[in-house]
């Protein structure tokens, strides 16, 4: 009878354990290094207001940071690995601060002062901005030597794009070619996040040529990279307005017409492409024309600078926001590939304009994008320095800071004031 009692008891207390184990638990960890902080980090499934609820806060103190939080934050929208901090006085027990870190650049700081008066605001992070130096020596691909050399991914692709107008690094890279990299890299210091990464130098050299690529913002035009002259490295146009399978039909000045059997000028180039590729500009400018006719379909005209002008004919549709009067970049989608207007099949025809003389594209001289005098001194100051570090071997990675904003805390106000 007793050992039936006790087996009964033991099953009685592992269903109890079981059901306790099974529920959420949230425990606000204290920063070992100061008692007086706790810290707690948004879990899946979690609620801020629950969290909230499991910390040293009394429950008015918790309704108050939730109402104020509310005012910068929508808290129905916390996500897993988001964390706040909450400040507590050392003497009184009270809370003094609260810091709530969303994802993103911006945190949320609400104070309470000694008299019970509570401000909301949010903020930037501070960030620091590491500058790196990098070199190494083609052994099998460029790709190899700079993962060697432990250089992030995006900044591989960003060398290999400011380059791609002058080398083809999958057929062109040879053995014992030479690459320097001055590159920085922006991180959020709070949470040690990296934000943004940017090359300010790059250099690729081979036997016959020295290829250098500096980072500028001239005064009126966007930023990009410029030679050791002040030459732009992009050149003024793309080598073709969209991914093409073939060109089906060249410029030329005699063509038997596919539709009316007749000889007539064709003065564009036809990119065969499947239907609804993206076609982008091969040029920054301004749309001049978007309207459809018989001949062309839906079409799109750009306009850009030193008098030329490019046509985009037989689109399925117009990208989004494409309208007269648009500026658009260099690479931008403005539609997509269709077989509106005069065409037996979907493809792309393209044509370009100079001083109102249509000209073949694809024996096109690129137009030179080159820096004015006065954003020229200024260029030629600030490479100065980037040329010296590429005719000397590469130092030690540096480190700058920016936006720097000093967190001072109502606690550590508080704690002023006493002493």
């Amino acid at each position: 009878m007793l050992l039936c009692i006790f087996c009964f008891i033991v099953v009685v207390a592992m269903l109890i354990a079981k059901k306790n184990t099974s529920s959420t638990e949230y425990t606000a960890a204290t920063d070992n290094h100061n008692p007086n902080i706790e810290t707690v980090i948004i879990q899946h499934g979690d609620s801020f207001s629950l969290t909230l609820n499991n910390t040293r806060l009394p429950p008015k103190d918790s309704s108050d940071i939730i109402r104020e939080l509310k005012k910068v934050l929508n808290i129905n929208r916390c996500l897993p690995g988001d964390f706040y901090e909450i400040f507590y006085d050392s003497r009184t027990g009270e809370w003094t601060d609260f810091l709530y870190y969303p994802t993103g650049t911006s945190y949320c700081l609400i104070t309470k002062s000694s008299d019970g008066v509570i401000k909301t605001e949010k903020k930037k992070f501070s960030t620091t901005i590491t500058e790196h130096k990098a070199q190494g020596i083609i052994n099998s691909s460029l790709w190899a030597a700079m993962k060697s050399q432990n250089i992030p991914l995006e900044i591989i692709t960003s060398f290999t794009d400011i380059f791609s107008w002058h080398i083809d690094f999958l057929r062109k890279a040879k053995k014992d070619d030479v690459f320097k990299i001055v590159y920085e890299v922006e991180n959020i210091s709070k949470k040690n996040k990296k934000l943004s990464s940017r090359i300010i130098a790059a250099q690729y050299k081979t036997p016959l040529k020295t290829y250098n690529a500096f980072y500028f913002k001239p005064k009126n035009a966007r930023s990009g990279y410029f030679d050791e002259n002040g030459k732009s490295i992009k050149s003024a146009f793309l080598k073709a307005p969209l991914q093409f399978k073939r060109i089906s039909s060249n410029f030329t000045t005699k063509r038997i017409h596919p539709i009316l059997k007749c000889v007539k000028s064709h003065l564009a180039t036809d990119y065969a492409a499947p239907f609804g590729t993206p076609v982008s500009t091969v040029g920054d400018g301004i749309v001049k024309k978007v309207k459809s006719n018989k001949q062309f379909g839906n079409l799109v005209v750009i306009k850009h600078p030193n008098n030329y002008e490019t046509y985009y004919a037989h689109l399925s549709k117009y990208a989004k926001g494409i309208k007269e009067g648009v500026r658009v970049n260099q690479g931008e989608v403005i539609g997509y590939v269709g077989m509106t207007g005069f065409t037996t099949g979907a493809h792309l025809d393209f044509r370009i304009k100079h001083n109102n003389n249509f000209f073949d594209f694809c024996k096109i001289e690129q137009p030179t994008i080159t820096l004015t005098s006065e954003d020229k001194k200024e260029f030629k100051e600030k490479i100065q320095n980037l040329l010296d570090i590429f005719d000397d071997r590469l130092q030690t990675t540096k480190h700058r800071m920016r936006l720097i904003i000093p967190l001072t805390t109502q606690s550590d106000t508080n704690q002023q004031q006493r002493n």
